[in-house]
């Protein structure tokens, strides 16, 4: 079997459904502090940039901070964009278990 085959679930049970749902997530919650890396590379791209450019440092700052911001910006769009696609997948794996994850959960009811 193929890593890009399909693994049919119509089998699974409802709480097989939920189970593989938990584990997404907890790997969508993963992903989502490589996702702030990310972002954070971007910042401290555009400051070091900002520094070797404008401020007191040299022009290789400069270059470095544009190599760092644009590898932060290629690793947040990708994480994004996976893991914009993973809570979908997640609301789509709860839909089939029966579960409506639109409904927020009312104080002190479980």
């Amino acid at each position: 079997m193929s890593p890009l085959t399909p693994i049919n679930t119509s089998n699974w049970s409802r709480e097989d459904l939920i189970r593989e749902a938990k584990l997404q997530t907890d790997a969508i919650q993963r992903l989502n502090v490589w996702l702030r890396l990310g972002y954070s590379l971007v910042a401290a791209g555009f400051i070091v940039g900002y520094w070797g450019f404008y401020g007191g440092g040299s022009t290789g700052f400069g270059q470095l901070g544009v190599v760092l911001a644009l590898v932060g910006a290629v690793l947040s769009v990708v994480l994004k964009v996976g893991t914009t696609n993973a809570k979908k997948n997640v609301q789509a794996i709860m839909a089939a278990a029966g579960v409506d994850i639109s409904k927020k959960r009312e104080r002190g009811s479980r």
